[in-house]
């Protein structure tokens, strides 16, 4: 047997300093075995003056490890650390210099994009950037087991967050990294001044607010001059940053404040109601409703009104719920023509200082209420908006070179005269090519020309060429996505997914029997009423050999086809 200890200290190429932050870490062994639950005493002095003591003991796989600071003054000129284990001991012994204030606070940063150096008040991270990695201690030319040294968890301790004028300290929680794998990735962020900055992560320190922070207040984050850098170097002196947030907007008047438990609530006041569903809130909370008596200083575009109170809505925890809520603000029916102005209901973005309208949006004009679903609280409002006036073009001339004699050609030349379709720059239309979802959806939005809706916008939609006609197509309850947040753009549509779009674009009443195919029993469950009602119409025909293929994918021509049929049946 021969046992025997292998250790390393963090970064600094051994090298250190007085006032540096240590953090040692090793392995007892025995003939290059693991020495479990072993005791291991570690003494550090310099110039014959203890600095550090400790007695540990190791893992189930042999290791151990702690840390330590050297004081500001009293060093000698080297640092000795002796450890013991059973059976063996080490010592070496390392550089000392003077104190190293290497580490520099670069900036205070944000996850949105801030403005006015105005932060919202419901913010719940920071982003604190160094010159260096603060997350994590590390040091490459150690033995390849003993690089990563472990999570710099005095760091988390070094920093407090207050309110400038009451002192009030406000709870906050540091999240720390322990690799490169995790401390090289890049992370963006914003700077207070709205410049936005990509850092490595070991070199922030993101910090999670844990309560909520009061409108027009002014914040003082204060990092502690021990704040460390894996190199062993400190901040040295005390840095103080400040951020206020910004103000709620106008004069208020309370409305309601209501307790809802996790069972939820329906809350109606006059022009209000909210319906918070069971497990929406993880625990307890109070809701406060303000009606907003100066609605002058929010935004509103130059074509749209509020012919609502503006309401803000707040709770006493932060975060989003776990379910939608439905908010339903009553509006004045004499302040707005809906033939020519659509109303949605809208959100503040206090960030970006702009209306967002709320999911799955139900206006009803007898009763005065627009309807809407939302995962977070902040200020409402019913927007009027005038609708878009209609312009017409002039019909193309429809010269395509690979139509003539095809099944479809009248169809065809009827919807590429229309504009809601055209072909390809080589003149040709390629009728017998799929189509895609996308497609299908704008050209449905152009043929039935209907008015362009701010709607849903899945995320693989959000940057898609046909974003406005599929959220358009959506807001008028023709299309929706795979889940909530996939629509799949870009997939060929499918026959049965034509014939519910289509279905829906015409309004037409669902039949429950239509003609029976020899393949119906493959037609999904969500689309039977649709594949009955389209054939049943003879918008869409089955194949000759009586199958209908609802899993088959459409062509341009019988897209084409489709579309000019539900016109006609529409008109």
């Amino acid at each position: 047997a021969t046992p025997s200890i292998r250790f390393t200290l963090n970064g600094a190429k051994e090298g250190y300093n007085a006032g540096s932050v240590l953090m040692l870490s090793g392995r007892a062994e025995d003939s290059g075995l693991a020495l479990p639950d072993a005791d291991v005493l570690i003494k550090v002095d310099s110039g014959n003056s203890p600095v550090y003591w400790s007695q540990t003991r190791t893992d189930s796989n042999g290791y151990f490890s702690t840390n330590f600071n050297l004081p500001y003054s009293g060093m000698g000129s080297n640092l000795r650390v002796a450890i013991d284990a059973p059976g063996s001991n080490i010592v070496k012994q390392y550089a000392v210099g003077k104190t190293e204030v290497g580490l520099t606070f670069s900036c205070l940063g944000f996850k949105e994009k801030i403005n006015n150096q105005r932060v919202p008040k419901d913010t719940t991270e920071l982003v604190l950037a160094f010159s260096s990695n603060v997350n994590y201690f590390h040091n490459k030319s150690a033995d390849s087991d003993l690089q990563f040294l472990g999570r710099n968890e005095k760091n988390a301790d070094c920093i407090r967050v207050y309110e400038k004028d009451s002192g009030k300290q406000i709870s906050i929680s540091a999240r720390l990294v322990s690799n490169d794998a995790e401390g090289d990735q890049q992370i963006t962020f914003y700077k207070l001044d709205g410049t936005q900055v990509t850092e490595m992560r070991k070199r922030i320190l993101p910090l999670s607010i844990n309560e909520p922070l009061n409108a027009d207040t002014t914040y003082q984050v204060v990092i502690s001059g021990e704040m460390a850098a894996n190199n062993s170097s400190i901040l040295g002196k005390e840095t103080v940053i400040e951020f206020t947030t910004a103000a709620s907007g106008g004069a208020k008047t309370p409305v309601a404040e209501q307790p809802v438990s996790t069972s939820g609530v329906k809350i109606s006041e006059a022009g209000i109601t909210i319906v918070i569903p069971a497990n929406a809130v993880q625990s307890d909370i109070k809701v406060t409703i303000e009606r907003l008596l100066d609605s002058s200083n929010l935004p509103i575009a130059n074509d749209s009104k509020f012919v609502s109170d503006v309401v803000e809505i707040i709770k006493d925890k932060v975060g989003d719920f776990s379910k939608p809520v439905t908010i339903t603000l009553t509006f004045d029916k004499s302040k707005v023509d809906s033939i020519k102005y659509d109303l949605i209901i809208c959100y503040l973005d206090e960030e970006e200082n702009k209306w967002i309208p709320l999911e799955n949006i139900t206006v009803d004009l007898i009763d005065g209420t627009v309807s809407g679903e939302v995962m977070h609280f902040t200020k409402f409002a019913v927007i009027a908006t005038e609708k878009a006036t209609k312009i017409e073009e002039p019909k193309p001339i429809v010269t395509l070179s690979d139509i003539k004699g095809h099944w479809a050609e009248k169809t065809i030349t009827e919807l590429v005269a229309s504009g809601a379709i055209g072909g390809y720059p080589d003149g040709t239309f390629k009728p017998d090519q799929g189509i895609s979802r996308a497609e299908f959806a704008t050209i449905v939005v152009k043929a039935f020309q209907l008015p362009e809706k701010q709607g849903k916008v899945f995320e693989d939609t959000a940057n898609h060429w046909a974003k406005n006609f599929i959220a358009t197509a959506a807001a008028h309850g023709i299309v929706s996505g795979y889940s909530d947040t996939t629509f799949g753009s870009n997939d060929p549509i499918t026959r049965e997914q034509m014939a519910v779009m289509i279905v829906k674009a015409t309004k037409l009443a669902e039949a429950q029997e239509g003609r029976t195919f020899a393949d119906s029993a493959k037609v999904s469950a969500w689309a039977q009423n649709a594949v009955a009602t389209a054939s049943e119409k003879n918008i869409i025909s089955g194949y000759p050999d009586n199958t209908f293929r609802p899993q088959n994918k459409a062509t341009r021509a019988e897209a084409a086809t489709v579309i000019i049929k539900s016109l006609k049946l529409a008109s």
